[in-house]
């Protein structure tokens, strides 16, 4: 009777061991997650349950917002593919529309990325590689506007190709102006080609990355940057140095707008999340889940974007009208 005595109490010390070691376990877990979410600030993104049950006013004026945007912005589009449709001639109607479309598809996109906090990369992604598709697209509008690399050829007798132009024009400082030839064009052409190709390709990589292994997204996104940034410069080089050249020649095709009403979107999509995230991280203190610090930054640059893709489309609405003449002006 003594050893089962014994034996009851030493197992009732156990448990009460036990008991109060998983308490101690559970408050242990609970600073910590508070410590995260309040102090540090969770970077874990919400999902559109969780997302909804915690939206407040703000988030939610700022979605209604970004709707009325995007429909403000696919009317302008509705109205610029109507008149483009009736009065542009017949080989520049498919570009001109689809290099218009990047605007209304980036505000539908914002909605989406505001909406489900978990799609924003992906909805980032697909502005991103549109846009580099529609660089080639401008570029082969560009060739249609005089007619062909050939009859390029012809009407430039002058010194009008130069390699020296932003943003790598202190790079080839050597290099003087020369006539346009074929190798020159092609030149031209695959540094504009590269750009939906490999832009493609690494933000694909990215996207795996980011569903399969999202905790160390923003140390392995670290590698990718440089070859995004280079790829990038080369194709916006290319550009520049397309535009410098037919700009003065045919100035009646306002090729400078329409490729400025286009590179806008690269830059506002790009440098413009760095500038909103400063702003965000050092005015916003409040950082409770599921209204975290990134989907608070996400929603606002979201909003600003909106916003502007409107405008551009206005602006390109004013660009994008049937060129006057076609050939050197």
């Amino acid at each position: 009777m003594f050893y089962i005595s014994a034996r009851a109490c030493s197992v009732t010390s156990f448990a009460a061991n036990m008991e109060s070691n998983e308490s101690l376990a559970v408050d242990v877990l609970s600073e910590q997650n508070l410590s995260t979410t309040n102090g540090d600030c969770t970077n874990e993104l919400p999902t559109v349950q969780e997302y909804l049950d915690g939206l407040t006013l703000p988030i939610a004026l700022i979605i209604a917002t970004t709707v009325l945007l995007s429909i403000a912005t696919f009317s302008i589009f509705f109205k610029n593919a109507y008149h483009i449709l009736h009065r542009t001639p017949k080989q520049f109607k498919t570009k001109s529309i689809l290099l218009l479309t990047i605007y209304p598809l980036v505000t539908l996109f914002g909605v989406v990325s505001i909406s489900v906090p978990r799609a924003f990369f992906l909805c980032d992604t697909v502005m991103h590689v549109y846009f580099m598709i529609c660089a080639y697209v401008f570029f082969s509008l560009c060739m249609q506007y005089v007619d062909g690399e050939d009859a390029l050829i012809k009407s430039t007798d002058s010194q009008t190709f130069s390699l020296r132009t932003p943003p790598l024009c202190c790079f080839v400082p050597l290099f003087k102006r020369a006539p346009v030839t074929k190798n020159r064009l092609r030149f031209v052409r695959m540094l504009i080609m590269q750009l939906p190709v490999v832009q493609t390709a690494l933000f694909l990589a990215l996207n795996v990355v980011f569903v399969e292994d999202y905790p160390n997204f923003n140390r392995i996104i670290l590698y990718f940057v440089p070859l995004i940034v280079i790829s990038i410069l080369l194709g916006v080089w290319g550009l520049n140095i397309l535009v410098r050249m037919l700009a003065p020649l045919y100035s009646d095709l306002k090729l400078m707008g329409k490729y400025f009403v286009l590179q806008a979107v690269l830059i506002l999509c790009r440098i413009q999340p760095l500038v909103i995230a400063g702003i965000v991280s050092s005015s916003i203190s409040v950082c409770a889940y599921p209204m975290t610090l990134q989907v608070q930054k996400n929603a606002i640059f979201q909003l600003c974007l909106c916003f502007e893709m409107m405008m551009l489309s206005c602006w390109a609405s004013l660009l994008y009208k049937s060129p006057s003449t076609i050939g050197p002006g």
